[in-house]
């Protein structure tokens, strides 16, 4: 039931990009505090994965300047990509169950 709104959401070249674009600067934020900080690759995908979603994580922080100047954009860029990702994904189900209404109708 819902792999089909998922199936459809794919399909849409917006819905990729949009996808895609997610992934990309999640990817970005891990390479970014990789080579700033020196931190393991563990360290980096979970911390970068806490600031796109807001939780944060206060046991690792940037400590370098430079570091500490890539999180200030990463964590603008991130929040409003993955609120413009979730925003999307509320109307692209929003529509799909209305067409499902329809079709039943």
């Amino acid at each position: 039931m819902i792999g089909s709104p998922f199936k459809t959401f794919l399909r849409e070249k917006r819905y990729r990009q949009l996808t895609f674009t997610t992934v990309g600067v999640l990817i970005l934020g891990i390479l970014g505090f990789r080579f700033l900080e020196g931190w393991t690759w563990l360290d980096c995908i979970i911390y970068a994965a806490s600031i796109m979603v807001t939780s944060g994580n206060s046991e690792v922080y940037p400590r370098s300047d430079w570091g500490k100047i890539f999180n200030v954009f990463y964590m603008f860029l991130s929040v409003i990509l993955i609120l413009f990702l979730i925003n999307t994904l509320q109307q692209h189900f929003h529509e799909s169950r209305q067409t499902t209404k329809k079709r039943h109708q």
